[in-house]
């Protein structure tokens, strides 16, 4: 067994000063993620994650991405402290509207049959487990072609000591895991997403073939891998998303601001927040709703302007796009409350972390990986899931708190430095890291 959720992503007290610096020195590790570029969570996490090993190793870190454009396909080589980094490119179509496929009724119903039917024990022991083992996993639009080729090809030029899958359940996953056992290089299997997933046929192949499984939340892990589970959690530049390092905004605003930086995508929840919004304004409690990301569903952008036109707040609610690290940093110290009525089946998301750093209380529904992002009452608070009517009482409350949210906000703040720290993420990787190596060493002598 590599692990347990119950004893990973919380450091004990005094486990930094314990733990050595460059216990990866003088590896080799290759990543494998769907990125491109530096604009989402994903490629934040990368970002950070990198950088914080290279404070404390001395290492060799290829990674390959993705590109959409021939433009794209030159490698890039970067240097974080002890760390190389060279990122290395695969060429892939791109795939219009894939998020609102993603988030349809069909797709959804499909996943809960697969998940809960063919993967339920005894169908599972009976007729999938012997399924799956002949099963090719078929390949998903959007994901790139002549991955295992490539990794091949950056294995005969760099070497590498331990491969490390950021993204997986495609076929472009099952060819690296297949280079990577011929060439016996321990296989690592990071999830990013909510647990749920792992349950389902493609994921259950891959993770029968890799040396670890680990995951950014212990919420929803599946019954068969909860012996063998890490939990990793996240961590984010707390130096960086700190109040005092925050700027001004362009303009000043009359009303408090509540503030929702995510995709513009009917699963996490602007509605929502717009109908938590036009109940304050009828109780006299006016606001400015701020919708801050990366529109994937042009035509959910324009229900939630005609929804707020139709509740009379047309001039209250405002969509800023996409934001740099420094804007997002801006807008959370500017902003009252952080309301987060997400539908999606989270894994951990970032945002809860960012705001608790800069002391803005968080205000979320209770689904996937939120409980573990935030302390329900101390930092911030959880709400049912759709209970958009007890969210508007709490925002109601919170602002008019002025006491309240900086109590939260502060041990918001020693939350984020505790548990978020990308120091504390680098131990928890090492760990990992080096558990796999372990293990596979071990078993390399047995056999």
């Amino acid at each position: 067994m590599i692990g347990n959720p119950s004893s990973q992503g919380r450091p004990s007290p005094g486990a930094s000063s314990r733990m050595d610096a460059g216990r990866l020195s003088g590896l080799t590790i290759l990543r494998f993620a769907h990125v491109c570029g530096e604009g989402g969570g994903m490629e934040r996490y990368l970002l950070d994650l990198n950088r914080a090993l290279g404070e404390r190793n001395q290492l060799t870190t290829v990674q390959l991405e993705l590109a959409y454009d021939r433009d794209q396909l030159m490698e890039r080589t970067e240097v974080h402290n002890g760390c190389r980094l060279t990122k290395i490119p695969l060429l892939v179509e791109p795939v219009i509207a894939t998020a609102e496929h993603q988030d349809s009724l069909a797709t959804k119903w499909k996943a809960w049959v697969v998940n809960r039917v063919f993967c339920a024990w005894p169908v599972y022991e009976i007729f999938t487990r012997s399924y799956i083992s002949r099963r090719r996993v078929p390949r998903s639009p959007g994901e790139p072609k002549g991955a295992g080729l490539k990794i091949r090809e950056i294995i005969k030029r760099f070497g590498a000591d331990l491969i490390v899958l950021h993204s997986s359940g495609g076929a472009d996953a099952s060819e690296i895991i297949e280079v990577a056992r011929a060439e016996n290089i321990p296989v690592a299997l990071v999830h990013h997403f909510s647990n749920d997933r792992l349950a389902g046929l493609s994921l259950r192949q891959q993770i029968s073939r890799v040396d670890g499984v680990a995951g950014v939340c212990a919420v929803d892990v599946p019954h068969y891998l909860r012996d063998r589970y890490w939990n990793l959690s996240d961590g984010i530049d707390t130096e960086f998303y700190r109040r005092e390092n925050a700027g001004p905004l362009s303009k000043n605003y009359s009303h408090p601001i509540l503030f929702l930086p995510a995709r513009i995508i009917h699963s996490k929840g602007q509605a929502d927040l717009i109908k938590i919004a036009a109940i304050l304004k009828q109780r006299g409690i006016c606001t400015t709703v701020v919708f801050a990301g990366r529109i994937d569903s042009p035509s959910f952008e324009i229900e939630l302007r005609e929804m707020a036109a139709r509740e009379g707040m047309a001039a209250d609610v405002e969509f800023v796009g996409q934001l740099n690290p420094e804007q997002l940093r801006d807008w959370f110290a500017a902003a009252k409350v952080m309301v987060f009525p997400t539908y999606h089946h989270e894994g951990l998301p970032r945002i809860l972390m960012e705001c608790q750093a800069m002391g803005l209380p968080p205000v979320a529904y209770e689904i996937g990986g939120t409980s573990e992002g935030l302390l329900n009452k101390k930092t911030g608070f959880l709400i049912p899931l759709g209970g958009w009517e007890s969210m508007a009482q709490v925002v109601e409350t919170l602002l008019a708190n002025e006491s309240l949210r900086s109590n939260l906000g502060r041990v918001g703040r020693q939350f984020a430095e505790e548990k978020f720290s990308l120091r504390a993420l680098a131990e928890r990787h090492e760990d990992f890291y080096l558990k796999i190596l372990s293990a596979h060493r071990r078993n390399s002598v047995a056999s």
